[in-house]
């Protein structure tokens, strides 16, 4: 419908007004409480003074009291209900209507209002005023701050089919901004629980964050919180979850770029600046619990949000350029990604503190479409890290695959091996010696004697070779204690040898604890036959999580030769089959030999 403003500045309606009422508005600012006699003096002093020009009222960072005069005639010959609307949630609107020199308010509203209680059920604020064909009223808006520091809000003055129908098409709009946000949550959830990767986990938090500081931007929380958490929840500014979503925000950048690796002092930096915001954000919480709603120490505890808020993105912006400075190419793409965030949060703040003119405007709003092309390419990016890492994880499964088959391979070889040995033992040992006994048998010559010695040398190796197949004793006694029996018979040799044994042995089990026995035989093995060593010293050092066995000689060292014997393939075979470290090398004084096998399953 048409309409126009007269010579005096009064707004004259016709139905629904779809334009911006500010132009209309004449205002007044007090720094202390005054009373109704007081402001109407003032105003029929002509002490309210015309607003500027824009969209939205905006009187910048304000302790004082503002009040708002809109004079508006009903142009029409039809009585019609219209409706005084602002959209803000920190601010408490008290309107009066003024009548033959008094003011008689009309009634009071915030965001804190349960929707139930609000004369129409739509999450802007508004009054309700009856007007009759062309009556003309003046209407005198009161605003209080309330968990705020400046003084915003955009403000429209039309008919009640006129907000059904715009909060209507605004709630399909934000439904849809709500939905994506909700479904790229769960989506970097379900990553969170298939890759176990921080990451995706952060980005769930920021998101949630960035949901919660949106429902309180765009005033759907009271649509979206349940009413009995409804009272606690508006207690909470949204620069409460703001902050909260910069610290997700951080380590969002600092897994994506990997700074824990590439800028291991940039990563301390933030790490202990985050922790401080985390801490300041509970601590929050805790008094907000604790303390009554209109505590004081809330103002200064807002203002502190405010310069945790400044810090953090002060120390991540500083920290994102020196990462593109060095050429980190995924803060190059994190820069991009966040690019319109970051002139998003340049025109708040400039339009906050009232600087230059109007700042470009895209509905519904700057900061929740930046983060919305944030979150997208964000979650592109994701994507195609997840497509590199899985590739990488088939590579290296099949890579242990392939580990695995020469691991086989490498085993059935030292199985071989050891039935080669375990053979030529039967040959030339048990063998012979019943070749001995059975030509002394034949003998008819009394040789008792002989054949009792043949006797007792056939049953000692007979234990020996049973022992070599399959060491039972490790069970009974355990490793230490089978080494220990083994050191004993080179006690009478010119062989000098030191043992030192730290943890306890209870925890390795059977299958690891002869693979360890095996491995040390090796090595004893080839420094007796090899090294001419005449001290060896030996240390074994087991706990809960590891078993390591050290072996160092004063001998001539091991040659390139013999470190591809079988011997030693042997060795590294054991070790790999137990995924466990192997290190030899010569020395000034002769050759040390180590080993690691990792215990925990």
């Amino acid at each position: 419908m048409l309409t126009f403003a007269s010579g005096d500045d009064t707004l004259f309606v016709k139905g629904a007004y779809p334009e911006h009422i500010v132009d209309f508005l004449k205002s007044y600012k007090s720094c202390s409480e005054i009373s109704e006699e007081a402001l109407i003096n003032a105003f029929e002093k002509g002490e309210f003074k015309d607003m500027p020009a824009n969209r939205v009222v905006n009187r910048g960072f304000t302790k004082c009291q503002h009040y708002f005069a809109l004079t508006v005639k009903n142009d029409q010959n039809t009585t019609e209900d219209y409706f005084w609307s602002y959209y803000n949630d920190g601010v408490l609107f008290i309107l009066y209507e003024y009548k033959d020199g008094k003011l008689d308010q009309i009634g009071k509203t915030s965001a804190a209002k349960r929707i139930k209680k609000r004369a129409i059920p739509i999450r802007c604020l508004s009054f309700q005023i009856e007007m009759k064909p062309y009556e003309t009223k003046t209407l005198i808006l009161k605003t209080e701050l309330q968990g705020h520091a400046n003084l915003y809000f955009p403000t429209d003055f039309t008919t009640a089919k006129d907000i059904y129908i715009y909060e209507t098409n605004h709630a399909f709009l934000m439904g849809r901004y709500f939905g994506y946000f909700i479904f790229t949550a769960l989506f970097n959830l379900l990553l969170y629980i298939i890759i176990r990767r921080k990451l995706y986990g952060f980005m769930f938090g920021y998101i949630l964050s960035m949901i919660a500081f949106n429902s309180v931007e765009y005033m759907y929380d009271t649509l979206l919180v349940p009413d009995f958490l409804h009272f606690f929840w508006v207690r909470f500014p949204k620069m409460f979850f703001a902050l909260f979503a910069t610290y997700f925000h951080t380590k969002v950048f600092q897994y994506f770029t990997n700074q824990k690796t590439n800028f291991p002092k940039w990563f301390k930096i933030l790490k202990y600046v985050n922790n401080f915001i985390l801490f300041i954000l509970l601590l929050f919480v805790a008094s907000k619990i604790i303390l009554p709603e209109n505590n004081a120490i809330f103002d200064q505890y807002r203002l502190l949000l405010h310069i945790c808020f400044i810090l953090n993105l002060s120390a991540l912006v500083v920290s994102l350029i020196h990462s593109i400075v060095k050429g980190n190419k995924q803060a190059i793409y994190y820069m991009c990604c966040n690019i319109l965030l970051i002139l998003s949060l340049i025109f708040f703040t400039t339009n906050t503190l009232q600087l230059g003119g109007s700042t470009i405007y895209m509905a519904p709003g700057n900061i929740i479409n930046s983060v919305s092309f944030e979150i997208l390419s964000l979650t592109i990016a994701f994507l195609l890290n997840y497509r590199k890492e899985l590739r990488a994880m088939n590579a290296k499964i099949i890579q242990a695959k392939r580990k695995s088959e020469e691991l086989s391979t490498a085993l059935i070889k030292v199985q071989e091996n050891e039935r080669n040995i375990i053979a030529r033992n039967l040959h030339d040992g048990l063998g012979n010696t019943m070749n001995a006994l059975r030509l002394l048998l034949e003998s008819r010559s009394d040789n008792k004697k002989q054949i009792d010695g043949v006797f007792d040398l056939a049953q000692i190796q007979f234990k020996n070779l049973i022992f070599q197949i399959s060491p039972k004793n490790i069970e009974s006694v355990g490793l230490f204690k089978t080494i220990q029996q083994d050191l004993k018979l080179l006690e009478n040799t010119n062989i000098e040898i030191n043992l030192t044994v730290l943890g306890k042995d209870e925890c390795i089990g059977t299958i690891k604890a002869v693979n360890i026995y095996r491995i040390f035989q090796e090595l004893m093995s080839n420094i007796i036959k090899h090294a001419k060593a005449t001290v060896i010293d030996i240390v074994i050092n087991c706990d809960e999580k590891t078993c390591s066995l050290q072996l160092e000689d004063n001998g001539i060292g091991l040659k390139s030769k013999f470190t591809k014997g079988m011997g030693i393939k042997n060795i590294k075979s054991r070790v790999s089959y137990h995924q466990g470290i192997f290190h030899m090398e010569n020395t000034e004084l002769g050759m040390i030999s180590i080993i690691e096998i990792p215990l925990e399953k």
